[in-house]
């Protein structure tokens, strides 16, 4: 809206800029009792709003395209989330796949890579959360540092890394910048396997709670048993 908006106001003030511009165009030559320079002014500030909402149109980015499936519906549904929160969830994960996969293609593109993944497991920790946070969407929040700092970073940075990797000649400045970069590789590496625990603390928890009931109960029967 405030784009469009804009596109109207500064259409505006083409139209008396050109009208004006033009109107002393016609009076320098003394062109008397013609429109022309209205004309001219108008199709200018048309000129600009055709131009301006073609380029508006071609650069939004395309809603989901895949149909969402009855079972993921009723999934998110049974989550607690409105039509709403659903298409916000859905556009969120879809970007994060993209990064998720381009990780893992990444991390397997460079020795040095493959190294810090196999340190690190920084592809299967990546795709452990991706999945957890679909299985639990509700806790979209808890993920945030994840998907919106730390794994757009890391794509960017394997992205860069093997870019730079691939010159021609390198220098001593080029190698200290890989360097640099593997070393906040395997940092975001170490941070994400920090978001996943965090993620699954509460499952931890709620595991561990039943384990401990569990050996309770197994601990009364043997003693019951014992008493009889």
């Amino acid at each position: 809206m405030l784009k469009q908006l804009k596109i109207w106001l500064i259409s505006f003030l083409v139209f008396v800029a050109t009208t004006w511009l033009f109107f002393g165009i016609f009076n320098y030559f003394d062109i008397p009792n013609n429109p022309m320079w209205l004309v001219l002014g108008t199709l200018m500030a048309f000129g600009y709003i055709f131009l301006s909402y073609h380029r508006l149109l071609r650069n939004r980015q395309p809603k989901i395209q895949q149909k969402i499936s009855d079972n993921m519906l009723a999934h998110y549904q049974a989550a607690g989330m409105s039509n709403e929160e659903i298409n916000f969830f859905r556009e969120t994960m879809q970007l994060a796949e993209g990064q998720v996969k381009e990780v893992a293609t990444n991390l397997q593109a460079l020795p040095k890579l493959r190294a810090i993944d196999l340190n690190h497991d920084t592809v299967k920790t990546t795709q452990a959360l991706f999945k957890a946070i679909v299985k639990e969407p509700q806790k979209l929040h808890n993920a945030s540092d994840f998907l919106y700092r730390h794994l757009p970073s890391l794509t960017e940075l394997s992205r860069k890394f093997i870019e730079i990797s691939q010159h021609d000649v390198k220098t001593a400045d080029t190698y200290a910048v890989l360097d640099k970069s593997a070393e906040a590789i395997a940092a975001l590496s170490q941070q994400i396997q920090t978001d996943y625990t965090e993620f699954v603390a509460d499952d931890l928890e709620d595991l561990d709670t039943e384990v401990s009931v569990a050996n309770q109960q197994l601990t009364k029967e043997q003693n019951d048993d014992r008493n009889d």
